[in-house]
């Protein structure tokens, strides 16, 4: 069980790893600012299941209740903190969005794979570090299902939003079904990220 656990950290790493980075090229053929948020949102949350990874092998190894204490406040916090600056982060590009409109358009492709790759490997670490959860409570797999549901549901979103560019040729109608899209992502973001961090104190 304990080598299950370690080696779905890994491939979460390892997976989440390539977002960011074919992002960067999507970015550059289009201007859709809910990838733009989406690029933001992998990045941040790469840091935070490094820190998950590096927190559970610190609590396998550790035998001080003090420092597990500390380790899985960290964890939570961590968590919390990266989905909630995300939150504001977004919002303030939303703002610009709306008082200097920036039409999506261009090729986006690379950013609709990503997203529908997203959505089938988020969904599955969701399930997976769920069950693991649910088998053996431990404050690593109880983050990182939340952070994959939350991961999920934005990809959900994200993948809406880009396929409207392909789907309407009104820009009006995708420049309101991106920012919506960003909206939507904001707002879980934020629930999610104050949840984690209240849950820290617990």
């Amino acid at each position: 069980m304990k080598n299950s656990r370690q080696r779905t950290l890994w491939l979460s790493v390892i997976f989440s790893a390539f977002g960011p980075f074919v992002l960067i090229i999507a970015l550059t053929m289009n201007t859709s600012t809910t990838q733009f948020a989406d690029f933001i949102r992998r990045t941040t949350e790469l840091f935070v299941l490094v820190l998950a990874l590096w927190t559970y092998k610190k609590l396998e190894n550790s035998r001080n209740q003090a420092k597990d204490n500390r380790y899985k406040y960290m964890i939570y916090l961590a968590s919390g903190i990266v989905l909630w600056l995300s939150s504001m982060i977004l919002s303030f590009l939303l703002i610009q969005n709306l008082m200097h409109p920036v039409y999506p358009e261009g090729n986006v492709i690379i950013g609709l794979s990503v997203s529908g790759i997203g959505i089938i490997f988020n969904g599955y670490f969701a399930v997976r570090y769920t069950l693991f959860n649910k088998e053996t409570p431990h404050a690593v797999m109880d983050t990182q299902g939340k952070l994959y549901q939350a991961k999920t549901i934005v990809d959900v979103n994200v993948f809406i939003a880009l396929f409207s560019v392909l789907l309407f040729s009104n820009i009006e109608t995708r420049y309101w079904i991106d920012n919506i899209g960003t909206m939507i992502i904001i707002g879980y973001l934020f629930y999610r990220g104050f949840k984690l961090i209240l849950e820290s104190d617990k």
